[in-house]
């Protein structure tokens, strides 16, 4: 191990140096505080032995500086000729960890150094179950974060799935009644997709599924949230919004699948296209969020019944029966 030495005592110090490097230390000493400060910030000292009075920095100052330190800990002894309380109290208050009288003796020294030695290796084992524990925290964190990312979201489309979705339209519905700011609900169906899979079979089903997701995701980006609610049928949660922005983003991501066709097994291309359903939720309804899924249900159904592949919200002219809702 290596110790720091400063002391302005030609004397003091080479007997010291000569003292540490018989016990197998390796010894670095310095005539001034300044000078030690600049040795210990450039070296690797767990032990510094400083004496109190030397010219520039005296030990106090220089253990305060070494305090102040961001690097590993480093026990601090310093020397003195003072016996009195308040020095000694004065040196402990500074920063230093032990305190040794000179002159010295050899054999009280070989012991504080010994004692010195066995803290230091008790705080690095302190210090290394630390990082261990940081470590294993930080791995559950991940770990639970996986989790949650695993029981929220839909493998296949890389999408929120429906238990996270009934958690965040609820969320969403007591935010809007509280900040009196709506939000709005966007339901879209594949058109046409058992007729996919019937004539192209699943695997390709699940790539128009995934087709038609990303580009929902993309182009909904950053107003809402969008999740399988069932089948081929995707749902997403704008925030902050009205019914003439919201049903214009349904047209934008209406589009965005329209313009985005596939490729079959067999090597056509596939324009794939969906039926959108929009409703509103303005803080003064009295209604709950489960009516304002069955308004958007509702519109998606009379997109489908007016031919497909456009955006209706509500509410539309015509009336209809809602279709219940299994949330």
């Amino acid at each position: 191990m290596r110790i720091l030495l400063a002391d302005d005592d030609r004397t003091t110090r080479l007997l010291l140096t000569r003292t540490l490097e018989s016990w197998g230390y390796e010894v670095v000493a310095v005539a001034d505080g300044e000078a030690a400060w600049e040795t210990f910030r450039g070296g690797d000292f767990r032990l510094v032995l400083s004496d109190w009075e030397m010219p520039v920095l005296d030990g106090p100052a220089l253990c305060a500086r070494v305090r102040a330190w961001e690097g590993p800990y480093a026990y601090v002894v310093m020397l003195t000729s003072h016996q009195t309380s308040s020095h000694i109290v004065e040196g402990l208050q500074a920063g230093a960890d032990d305190y040794l009288a000179k002159p010295f003796d050899p054999a009280v020294l070989r012991a504080r150094l010994i004692v010195a030695r066995r803290l230091l290796a008790l705080q690095d084992e302190l210090a290394e179950k630390n990082l261990e524990l940081a470590r294993a925290n930080s791995d559950l964190a991940r770990a639970n974060s996986e989790l949650t990312r695993i029981a929220t979201t839909d493998p296949l489309l890389d999408v929120g799935n429906r238990r996270s979705f009934e958690d965040v339209i609820v969320h969403a519905h007591a935010t809007a009644r509280r900040s009196a700011l709506a939000y709005g609900v966007i339901i879209a169906d594949i058109d046409h997709f058992k007729r996919c899979n019937d004539e192209h079979g699943h695997p390709f089903g699940d790539r128009v599924l995934q087709g038609v997701a990303l580009a929902l995701k993309t182009s909904l980006g950053d107003a809402g949230q969008l999740f399988r609610y069932g089948g081929e049928e995707l749902i997403a949660v704008v925030h902050e919004t009205d019914r003439e922005a919201l049903a214009s983003l349904a047209e934008r991501m209406r589009l965005a699948v329209e313009s985005a066709p596939v490729i079959t097994p067999q090597g056509a291309l596939l324009t794939v296209t969906v039926s959108m359903g929009t409703a509103l939720f303005a803080p003064s309804d009295p209604i709950s969020c489960q009516v304002v899924i069955e308004y958007a249900d509702a519109s998606l159904y009379q997109a489908k019944q007016n031919g497909r592949n456009r955006v209706v919200a509500w509410p539309f002219a015509r009336s209809t029966a809602l279709r219940t809702s299994q949330f």
